[in-house]
């Protein structure tokens, strides 16, 4: 239900627009324009038009403009009142001049956007509905929507491709969409707990690609890349995989047996071309060597090496080639930095939806 928000958020930016000044007894209003923008995370607005109208409709020079904007975590604003995106959601623009102020909205869109129109769909049992949609994305790319099926077929059934629900018998049961890019990236979410904590979001490639002995093993890649953070998460398989499944185990790893960065090369071994088990890293590595790096490696409990399972819960062909899967992970890790204290311990666990890739180039030379 975000409509009423927006157009509440629309409504205040609109009173605020006209805010009296008085200049020699005569009313100059302060207004800034547009009122309402969109921008896409990672694009960045040009600065806002702000002038001063006075009661005949004329336009004078404002002076000098402060900016503010709120939420951050949405989108921020230079001095200069530059908007950069940085997360899907609704920011207020403030503009203040002399103790005035006037405010725009700006709404932030990811690259690729997904909007159900209706989530909640009420039908007679024997009625048929297609879901509606509207998608937006920031590059005509090819995309792949598809639906999951019915949880319950007896309640309804859905053609997973077009949207088409057919109404069998009474009961409330969820439907799913999903829209991946399929030339691109797909999308991840993940949190960790323990002694460090996240809530991220990013972007997510699946690789089915050509090890050492000629057969094919599987790669997650969950990575969140900025400016000032390289965050990943990387499952490896010593299989490929093909479609959705039974959950598959992941085991522990030592630190000497991955190689990230900060590990030396002289005692890093090759688990990526010939991996030997399945295994996953957590790591968060800042861009300034002046911050601490987080890096964690599966590890299982002292009785078993078992340290977590990725379950692969979907698939769907995709046109440009290959597939899409959808599926979630939770694994336990530990800290190198406290690899051998408890406290070092965390719990990763995440979804994805993700374009499925072979590649037979990596592992050569």
């Amino acid at each position: 239900m975000k409509r009423p928000v927006f157009a509440l958020s629309l409504a205040a930016a609109t009173a605020l627009g006209c805010i009296n000044v008085s200049d020699n007894g005569q009313s100059l209003f302060l207004v800034v324009a547009p009122v309402l923008d969109s921008v896409f995370v990672g694009d960045t607005l040009l600065p806002r038009d702000v002038y001063l109208r006075d009661e005949s409709g004329l336009h004078h020079d404002p002076g000098t403009v402060t900016w503010s904007i709120t939420p951050t975590s949405v989108a921020t604003i230079d001095g200069a009142g530059r908007i950069a995106g940085k997360s899907k959601g609704t920011a207020i623009v403030f503009a203040s001049v002399s103790g005035a102020v006037s405010a725009a909205v700006v709404i932030v869109s990811r690259p690729l956007e997904m909007t159900l129109l209706m989530d909640t769909i009420y039908v007679m049992p024997g009625d048929t509905i297609t879901v509606p949609l509207v998608k937006k994305q920031k590059t005509p790319a090819p995309t792949t929507l598809r639906f999951d099926t019915s949880a319950t077929p007896a309640v309804y059934t859905i053609d997973t491709l077009s949207g088409l629900v057919t109404a069998h018998a009474d009961g409330v049961v969820r439907y799913v969409a999903r829209l991946t890019d399929t030339l691109g990236q797909g999308r991840y979410f993940i949190t960790a707990f323990g002694t460090a904590i996240r809530h991220q979001s990013g972007g997510a490639l699946a690789l089915n690609y050509e090890r050492l002995n000629g057969k094919l093993a599987f790669q997650l890649v969950d990575s969140l890349t900025s400016d000032t953070l390289d965050e990943r998460v990387l499952i490896t398989l010593p299989d490929s995989v093909l479609g959705a499944g039974p959950p598959l185990e992941i085991d522990s790893i030592s630190p000497s047996e991955v190689r990230v960065p900060v590990v030396p090369v002289s005692i890093a071994r090759d688990p990526v071309c010939d991996p030997s088990r399945p295994w996953a890293v957590w790591t968060a590595i800042p861009a300034d060597p002046q911050r601490h790096a987080i890096l964690t490696y599966a590890h299982g409990t002292p009785s078993s090496a078992v340290a977590g399972e990725l379950s692969v819960t979907s698939y769907a062909p995709a046109a440009a080639g290959g597939g899409i899967i959808g599926g979630r992970y939770v694994f336990q890790t530990r800290r190198l930095d406290l690899y051998g204290d408890p406290l070092g311990a965390e719990t990763i666990r995440g979804t994805f939806v993700a374009p499925l890739r072979e590649r037979h180039t990596i592992c050569q030379g």
